[in-house]
């Protein structure tokens, strides 16, 4: 089920990673996206620059910040990273398609590539590398079933297999798992994605 994702907030039980990133599937089946990047060494580890506001028109890439990537606090560091934060289009999500996609995930992935050492790597000493360690005390995702304005309520539905999975309850004569498409001859205008000043009901001819 593809979600509309607000928010991920992780806390630590450790030193938050030197360097780490957020990935996301738009589809199952589908490839993983680079959603955020963080690294106190941005260009040199992701090839990325260090910032947290995007360009108009390149608000569907994922950036770099060493924000969080400080080796303090050495326990109970959160990291926030916002799907809309620093993208101008943001006041405008409803006429934008392309922030409408960037917030979309059926799946998150986290993918830790650096400790923070104090330095200790210089020296090589393994007995002392071996003592630092990730430790993740608490995952938050914010989010809602995506459901493309036309539906006020996602259910849980189980099918002919017993799987169960979360749907969008549709309206405005919409249907599919998200409320993407038109029932059946309910075709009188193209399917439309709802906004607050107009439903896009789909009208039979």
């Amino acid at each position: 089920k593809a979600f509309d994702i607000t928010y991920v907030r992780l806390w630590f039980n450790s030193p938050r990673p030197e360097s780490f990133y957020l990935s996301k599937k738009t589809d199952e089946g589908g490839d993983w996206i680079p959603y955020q990047y963080y690294s106190a060494t941005c260009r040199d580890t992701y090839g990325l620059p260090d910032s947290t506001h995007a360009k108009r028109g390149e608000e569907t890439r994922a950036l770099c910040t060493s924000e969080y990537s400080d080796i303090s606090p050495l326990r109970g560091g959160n990291v926030a990273f916002g799907t809309l934060e620093g993208r101008p289009s943001a006041y405008y999500f409803d006429t934008s398609p392309d922030l409408q996609e960037w917030v979309t995930a059926t799946e998150i992935m986290i993918t830790l590539d650096r400790i923070n050492t104090f330095g200790d790597e210089v020296f090589g000493d393994s007995h002392v590398l071996r003592s630092y360690f990730y430790a993740i005390a608490d995952l938050a995702v914010g989010a809602r079933c995506k459901c493309n304005g036309h539906a006020s309520e996602c259910v849980t539905s189980t099918s002919s297999s017993g799987n169960r999975s979360r749907v969008c309850r549709c309206e405005h004569n919409t249907a599919g798992p998200d409320c993407g498409e038109c029932l059946p001859f309910y075709n009188d205008a193209p399917w439309a994605r709802a906004s607050i000043l107009n439903a896009y009901e789909c009208k039979r001819k």
